[in-house]
């Protein structure tokens, strides 16, 4: 009933309601379209948490909203290009932005882009509009990987002289009174043979953990998805194909906890020519694709696929393709789909739905459907102000059925039918109440620390800062920017005193990271508006660790693109965690955290250094294969610069953009990122899949110097930096335990070869699904205070670091058995004459984690184990030990402990039942490895790295060790490791 009257009514209302909206229009409405200098900055930047836009790009608005589009010179993040919308927001408010950015890709391939070189500015002199225009003078760019045979027979990649005579204009136009930007791109074929250029696309970067997308179609509403999409994680046409659905628009909200805003893209023209678009929905971008020269498709496969690749614009052609940008200011579906509604010709505004919630201080999601279960809309009741608790949307008659969900509630559905010319009013949904948590003085001490909600006997975990919306990739529901079942506590005023939660039975969880021990509680919330006192939590310190500082140098909030956590949240969780230093390195994008440590007030609590994810996600002619992901800091922050001063991540060899971030932005470290991918396949971000030329993966049992390798060492123009020279490794990221295990293997690999980088851990937290500081590292810091974040980055660069999920090293030196030798520890040299040296160490843990061997590797190979079944003693130690050796040859020596090599990690975390696998550190395999010492043998007074994996790898390789010494447990025998001088030499580094 539904499809046939939409169909009816926008063959008859559509021509009047876009011609009496077009043209009534105020005549004394504020045009610019201007570049952004320095004296203009203040007033044109948008702000808020995804702001992109800085000095030197450009500005456009009418009366009711504006955008800033980035100058084309830009080469950040997506694209070797500029040209697109970074940030956009309402003209009368600032600070609100949340828009990540287009990013435009041809023929469905990202090896495909307009290349944007050009820009102008207009005001029309009538005032009629104000547009920005870019185009490209030097035609397309193909970014070939590959032989030039497997290019040549790729049908998404034009030739060279197609490439260079092809034309592209994207015109951004605003006119007054309106509430969107009408975005016209135009393809021209100026050259003298047919070009195969069959699809456009606008790239919605949204980011996986932070706006969701709901897409509708509605032309046939049984095909719109909602926010229920399938899969996508290809990178070919043949992988799109399968996925690509059928939809005439998209609409992003913003996200609750941010000012409100609410963005969209549809195409009025098209819906009126009965066109749609096809694309898919990811969990980090939406494409929205259109087929060149408009073929009428409404179905798309790999046989239509296989056709579209044969379009072609001819000589001379030309082929135009308008979309509309709508902005709104308030952050649900229905305040985009009430204009969407309206400028198409569906709705006429007379119709629709409305009602009030109470609580109407608690927000409410309601989602509309058909009454065959089609998604059409969704509205978000305001919580303050004369319009607290009510809802209101725009609908063509028919019948529907709407979904409420309101915080710590199960969702109920109502329906409801819209007649013709009238607002349906539904009576008062009462949500009812919610129980609480009340928290005093969360801990006894009155620190801070995180607390874990878990149900039990039935009651599933609560879900504080519920989005309420659902958004779903193959049917699982995806990774959250907000949604948490923990607490997080810093010791001050501005901690949680009261927290919602449904009736049911629980388990609270305290912890306050790998020194601390943990607390548990169990409690019963009977009814809605029952209150909970929670009594302190008693978390005491379990492990002494002098000596050392806690660090996690790889952390995402609000700046991000891909996070929608806020800096105060995130900055929450790592004080809670009780880290000592915390890296920010948002994507592209430097962050400015002093105003959330002066909200919080936890300056005394800790440090945080600036830094920067440079994030290569684009191929480009001098890396085809992109560049990966890489850290650096401490970075400035610069508030009027384009992505508050960030460098350039596309268009550069590695090794030119590691001397740019030392030489130009002032970098003391450089970190490669997470350099080995889940598959085997290659991967964009993960550098050691592709090595960004080379398209090849790198060969940990090949030197340096072998094809694909030898890559790593190609110079930049300063004539000395290469890609090798990284200040550390990744080695371990997040919870992924088997690529520890493949990045290990690289990492010893370099340093047989002499190319000694510091090995890291970090969490590489995006949303608060990750937990902040899982794994961290360990620096070895000689002044206890105060911070001196010069002399914490040189303790980096030497490798005095160990890294972790669990298990802790303490004690780990190597010292001359011999007179007059030397002692050292991690990243140190100790120098042994006849070769006998003793190895001392002490691993500890809190009793909560799980600590099953400890191994001694020497060179890259296992070379002792010792497995452990002994619980913690009072002062967490869990294996104290001496080992003499006797070495024929140089050496570096690195502790490892925890879990078995080669686990798998969902047997182990089976296997291993309780706190820390099923609540503190879920999905995590407890492992902690050391940076290596070094031992001169041969007097030289350096290392001389024994070079590459033998020919023929053998276990017993490394018999170059001669195990003389007895093995004591000094746990035993009531003994601590003896004390001695620590050698303050470190090895050369190449």
């Amino acid at each position: 009933m539904l499809k046939n009257w939409w169909s009816g009514f926008r063959a008859t209302a559509a021509a009047a309601v876009l011609g009496s909206t077009l043209f009534a229009v105020p005549a004394s409405a504020d045009l610019r379209a201007e570049r952004i200098s320095e004296a203009n900055a203040s007033e044109l930047l948008i702000g808020g948490s995804d702001a992109v836009g800085g000095v030197d790009d450009w500005y456009l608005a009418n009366d009711v909203v504006e955008i800033i589009v980035d100058d084309p010179s830009r080469t950040h993040a997506k694209q070797n290009f500029g040209g697109s919308i970074v940030d956009a927001g309402l003209r009368d408010r600032t600070g609100e932005d949340q828009f990540a950015r287009f990013f435009t890709v041809m023929n469905l391939s990202p090896q495909v882009t307009p290349n944007y070189d050009r820009i102008r500015a207009e005001v029309d002199s009538a005032g009629n509009f104000a547009r920005l225009v870019v185009s490209n003078s030097r035609g397309i760019a193909v970014v070939q990987r590959g032989s030039s045979v497997v290019s040549a027979f790729d049908p998404t990649l034009p030739s060279e002289e197609v490439a260079r005579a092809l034309r592209v204009e994207t015109e951004y136009r605003v006119q007054p009174g309106e509430s969107f930007v009408r975005v016209t791109t135009t393809f021209r074929n100026d050259g003298e043979v047919a070009a195969p250029i069959f699809a456009y696309a606008d790239t919605w970067m949204r980011g996986g953990r932070s706006m969701r997308a709901f897409v509708g179609n509605t032309q046939d509403p049984t095909k719109s998805s909602g926010f229920d999409h399938l899969g996508f994680g290809g990178t070919s046409i043949l992988d799109i194909g399968g996925t690509l659905e059928p939809f005439d628009f998209v609409v992003v909200p913003g996200m609750r906890d941010y000012p409100p805003i609410g963005y969209a893209m549809f195409s009025p023209e098209r819906i009126e020519r009965g066109l749609v678009h096809f694309g898919v929905t990811s969990e980090h971008i939406n494409l929205i694709n259109v087929f060149v020269t408009d073929p009428g498709w409404h179905e798309v496969g790999l046989a239509t696929l296989f056709d579209a690749t044969s379009i072609e614009l001819a000589p001379g052609e030309s082929w135009s393709y308008e979309r509309w940008f709508l902005i709104v200011g308030h952050p649900d579906v229905a305040s985009a789909t009430d204009v969407i509604f309206e400028r198409t010709g569906l709705a006429d505004g007379r119709s629709g739905v409305r009602g009030t919630v109470t609580p109407a201080s608690e927000p409410c999601a309601v989602h509309v459907a058909t009454a065959d279960g089609a998604p059409v809309t969704q509205m978000l009741t305001r919580t303050t102000g004369p319009d607290a608790g009510r809802y209101r949307a725009i609908l063509p008659p028919g019948d529907y059925r709407l979904t409420f969900r309101g915080p710590h509630r199960e969702p109920f559905e109502r329906d409801v039918t819209v007649g013709a010319g009238r607002f349906a009013s539904v009576a008062n949904v009462d949500l009812g109440g919610t129980g609480w948590l009340v928290f005093e003085q969360p801990f006894r001490d009155g620190g801070g620390g995180r607390v874990v909600v878990t149900g039990r006997d039935g009651t599933p975990p609560p879900t504080f800062e519920p989005e309420l919306l659902d958004f779903t990739l193959d049917g699982a529901l995806a990774e959250s920017g907000s949604e948490t079942h923990e607490i997080h506590f810093v010791g001050n005023e501005s901690d949680p005193v009261r927290v919602p939660i449904a009736p049911g039975k629980y388990r609270l969880t305290a912890t306050r990271g790998l020194l601390y021990g943990i607390d548990q509680l169990d409690i019963e919330v009977v009814t809605a508006g029952d209150a909970v006192a929670i009594r302190p939590f008693v978390v005491d310190r379990a492990v002494a660790l002098d000596g050392f500082v806690s660090a996690d140098m790889h952390v995402h909030a609000q700046a991000s693109d891909d996070s929608g956590i806020s800096n105060v949240a995130r900055l929450r969780g790592y004080v809670a965690e009780h880290i000592d230093v915390m890296v920010s390195t948002d994507h592209d994008h430097i962050a400015d955290f002093g105003p959330a440590i002066e909200e919080l007030d936890v300056a005394e609590k800790i440090e945080v250094i600036i830094g920067v994810e440079v994030t290569s996600s684009t191929g480009s002619e001098a890396a085809p294969w992109t560049l990966g992901h890489h850290n650096a800091w401490p970075i400035e922050h610069r508030s009027n610069a384009h992505r508050q001063g960030a460098p350039p991540s596309q268009n550069l060899t590695l090794a030119n953009l590691y001397a740019l971030l030392r030489s130009d932005y002032g970098a003391r470290v450089v970190q490669l990122n997470h350099p080995r991918p889940r598959s085997d396949d290659i991967s964009e971000g993960a550098y050691f899949s592709h090595m960004a030329t080379a398209g090849e993966a790198f060969d940990p049992n090949l030197p340096l110097t072998a094809p694909p390798n030898d890559t790593l060492l190609a110079l930049a123009t300063d004539g000395h930096t290469r890609a090798i020279d990284f200040d550390a490794i990744e080695i371990m990221n997040g919870n992924g335990a088997h690529l520890y295990h493949r990045v290990r293997d690289d990492w010893y690999a370099l340093l047989r070869q002499g190319y000694l980088s510091t090995g890291t851990a970090n969490s590489d937290t995006h949303g608060p699904s990750e937990i902040a500081a899982y794994p961290r590292n360990f620096v070895q810091l000689a002044a206890a205070a105060p911070f001196d974040p010069v002399a914490f980055d040189r303790a980096i660069r030497d490798g005095r670091v160990f890294g972790t999920t669990g298990p802790l090293i303490p004690e780990f030196r190597v010292s001359d058995a011999g007179s007059g030798g030397s002692t050292g520890g991690m990243g140190e040299l100790v120098a042994s004459k006849d070769g006998r040296v003793v190895v001392e160490f002490r691993v500890a843990a809190p009793d909560w984690v799980p600590v099953d061997e400890v191994r001694l590797v020497a060179n890259g190979e296992v070379v002792h184990t010792w497995p452990l079944d002994a619980v913690a003693e009072s002062d967490g130690t869990r294996f104290a030990h001496r080992e003499e050796l006797v070495l024929h040859g140089d050496v570096f020596l690195t502790l490892e402990a925890g879990a078995p090599l080669g686990v798998d990690r969902l047997a182990w975390i089976a296997e291993h039942p309780g706190p820390y696998t099923q609540v503190v550190a879920p999905g995590f395999v407890s492992a902690a490895f050391a940076n290596p010492i070094f031992v001169d043998v041969d007097g030289n007074g350096r290392f001389d790295p024994p070079g590459p994996w033998p020919a023929e790898a053998s276990p017993a390789w490394w018999l170059l060790i001669a195990v003389t010494g007895g093995l004591v447990l000094w746990g035993l025998q009531g003994r601590r490791p003896p004390t001695g001088s620590r050698s303050a030499q470190s090895p050369d580094r190449p």
